[in-house]
């Protein structure tokens, strides 16, 4: 099937979803499942393309993503701006905060980058607490309302539903866009050898400092959707906890494609929900989930669903009696064992 075929089959998949996730679940999971898997899903897949396209683990992704909540109530609750004007300050916020840590990173590889992250995460988690005068200190800003949209309240379940549904559409397309240009040529080049894409031409400190503004788009984003969610930003929702279950999503989820990172917030969201029911560990079942997932696949749930769907495709081709291409084929088999 061609690509542009794929992707239209891909996007009518996810309008149909769209509509008709609201009629087929109860309101609990629509708002404790559904909505909370997506907005997190959100902030994790700038994540995953930080991981997946770059090659660099940061730590800092919920500082960027607080960082746009904090600008929003900050602005509607203690300056009197309109909520959409807050809105528009806050998503430039996510790309402006990730191209500071990026300038900061931007020398750093490996380890120490993301030490080096994980300080200036643990810095804005500390000056969210402690200084008062901008942040409120522990509490932070509650009582916030979301905006009206086109007539919808977005306080309401299904309209903030469709809202974070687009979001998460317009993210995934956004960073798809951006990997198959020649940016993201170099996001892949400063993955697989620093010093090689520098041989080439590029500039690896600039290389970093982009892919960091790119996924703090996604990062503010999702920042925005949690207050509107929540109703509150706090120290508590960029604190090292929130990092560490960031870090599970993604693992738990892949890195393979960008979707993982809603795969990722989906399975953790659900554990979380229903362990309850049946013991009250419930965060050691996602501690013996992440485990799991590490020990017993390479890249996730997004690469065991991969290799099923392949076996599928494959099964479906001998039962009509097609071989497969002679380059599907050749994949199949173990390097270096020659073919019949």
């Amino acid at each position: 099937m061609p690509a542009a075929s794929r992707t239209a089959a891909a996007l009518g998949v996810a309008a149909v979803s769209i509509v008709l996730v609201p009629m087929l679940v109860s309101d609990f999971v629509l708002l404790q499942i559904v909505i909370k898997s997506l907005w997190l899903g959100i902030v994790g897949a700038g994540l995953a393309f930080l991981i997946g396209q770059a090659g660099i683990l940061s730590l800092a992704q919920t500082a960027v993503f607080g960082a746009s909540g904090y600008v929003m109530a900050i602005l509607v609750l203690d300056h009197g701006w309109g909520t959409w004007w807050a809105v528009v300050a806050a998503l430039a916020a996510g790309p402006v905060a990730g191209l500071i840590v990026g300038v900061i990173s931007r020398r750093s590889s490996g380890l120490y980058l993301m030490m080096l992250t994980l300080a200036i995460g643990v810095f804005v988690f500390f000056f969210a607490q402690q200084y008062q005068p901008i942040t409120r200190g522990h509490t932070g800003f509650n009582g916030f309302d979301a905006p009206m949209l086109f007539g919808w309240d977005l306080n309401e379940r299904r309209p903030l539903f469709y809202a974070t549904a687009v979001a998460a559409l317009a993210v995934t397309a956004l960073l798809r866009y951006v990997a198959r240009t020649p940016a993201g040529l170099a996001f892949r080049g400063l993955r697989d050898n620093r010093h090689r894409l520098q041989a080439l031409g590029y500039s690896a400190e600039t290389t970093v400092v982009s892919a960091f503004v790119v996924a703090g788009a996604a990062a503010g984003l999702g920042g925005v959707i949690s207050v509107w969610y929540n109703g509150a930003i706090s120290p508590g929702s960029i604190d090292l906890t929130r990092t560490i279950e960031l870090l599970i999503v993604i693992v738990i989820g892949g890195t393979l494609r960008f979707e993982g990172a809603f795969l990722g917030a989906l399975a953790v969201t659900l554990l979380r929900n229903y362990a309850s029911d049946f013991t009250n560990r419930a965060e050691t079942l996602v501690g013996v989930a992440f485990m799991a997932v590490v020990l017993l696949t390479r890249h996730g749930l997004t690469g065991v669903l991969i290799g099923f769907l392949s076996r599928v495709r494959h099964a479906l081709r001998l039962v009509r009696g097609q071989r497969p291409a002679p380059d599907q084929e050749m994949a199949g088999r173990p390097v270096g064992r020659p073919g019949p």
